[in-house]
């Protein structure tokens, strides 16, 4: 199964146990405070603006803020790739992930070679797939990757925004667009509106504003979404089920052959070989993509790397080595994805199509 169909069924999952939550009042919740009885974990920024915006903090969202943020801290921005409704909302209005559009200009441009060749007579026109692939190399999707997570990242500002904004006010301003919520919030009026006939002209404007934020501000994830700057910055503590490359299997690590499938693949922009990594391994959104298109299997998601390897973690912009003896092993994050030559070899990446 493809990664990206996991992600699918993941956050499906999680529409369906607010859906079960609504049908049979099991009070399960929804992604924004999930729990049983009075033990919820809280959408980090809700907790902090709630607490902002009241002038008071109470102890059952103090418990559920630190519940949040264990979880932040155990598995990094995860939620933002599985459990996030964006993905969905993606899914339903057919947007391509921008490793998909590589993924088909590098068809495109494989096909215009194969034309090529059987045009000129078996003469191999390399020359315009070459110019093409270093054109969308070149050309970033997004922001700097350098700037992810630091003061460039305009993440960082609109989740300043936020906070201020909400103390100006006295009120949870980014609530009201919050994706997440406005996801869950169409579904309970549209739940309300059939079991009990309350239409209402939320659920015009609530589907309208996630259609903006999903169809026309369509770096939302990448460029204005505040909760994942929030948890980027609380998953620089994450250490567990980061992406670890072993070096000794890497087709570039171990035989100089410039791969670099799973630099392509990384949404967040993270070169597993950078000396000092792109972005920030806290970005890691533990998609899975950089292992699904590592032609050798180089790379894995373990709990912790296993004991006597050795294991660089960028901080920072920095890196630091802890002791060992065995093969090396370098942490660093999920990928991009693109079918991208492996510099002159003719290894394919396994099974199917990648996201």
């Amino acid at each position: 199964m493809l990664p990206r169909t996991k992600r699918r069924l993941c956050a499906l999952c999680l529409v369906a146990l607010a859906c079960v939550g609504l049908a049979f009042h099991t009070g399960t919740g929804t992604p924004s405070m999930l729990g049983i009885s009075s033990v919820a974990a809280i959408c980090p920024l809700g907790a902090v603006e709630a607490a902002i915006a009241s002038r008071t903090i109470v102890p059952a969202g103090v418990i559920g803020l630190i519940i949040a943020v264990a979880v932040v801290l155990l598995v990094g921005r995860a939620f933002c790739s599985w459990g996030c409704p964006m993905v969905l909302l993606r899914a339903l209005f057919g947007l391509k992930t921008p490793h998909e559009r590589r993924e088909r200009a590098a068809a495109k441009a494989q096909a215009g070679k194969a034309a090529g060749v059987s045009a000129n007579g078996g003469a191999v026109a390399e020359e315009p797939a070459r110019k093409g692939l270093a054109r969308r190399r070149s050309v970033p999707d997004d922001a700097p990757d350098a700037e992810r997570g630091g003061a460039g990242d305009s993440r960082m500002w609109v989740l300043g925004g936020a906070v201020l904004t909400t103390a100006a006010f006295g009120f949870p301003v980014f609530c009201l667009v919050c994706p997440v919520g406005l996801t869950f919030a169409t579904i309970i009026c549209l739940w309300r509106a059939i079991q009990f006939g309350e239409a209402s002209l939320s659920l015009v404007v609530f589907p309208a504003i996630l259609i903006i934020e999903a169809v026309v501000l369509r770096r939302w994830c990448h460029t204005l979404c505040p909760l994942g700057a929030l948890m980027g910055l609380i998953a620089r503590g994450n250490r567990t089920f980061r992406a670890t490359l072993n070096e000794d299997a890497c087709l570039q690590g171990s035989r100089g052959i410039a791969c670099g499938k799973c630099a392509e693949a990384c949404p967040e922009g993270i070169d597993l070989h950078a000396g000092a990594p792109t972005t920030r391994l806290s970005e890691c959104v533990k998609c899975g993509e950089c292992k699904h298109v590592c032609p050798v299997q180089a790379i894995a998601f373990p709990f912790f790397p296993k004991s006597g390897e050795r294991s660089v973690v960028a901080v920072a912009g920095e890196s630091y080595a802890s002791e060992t003896e065995a093969a090396p092993v370098v942490q660093a994050d999920a990928g991009k994805c693109t079918v991208a030559e492996v510099a002159g070899s003719n290894i394919e990446s396994k099974g199917e199509a990648h996201e």
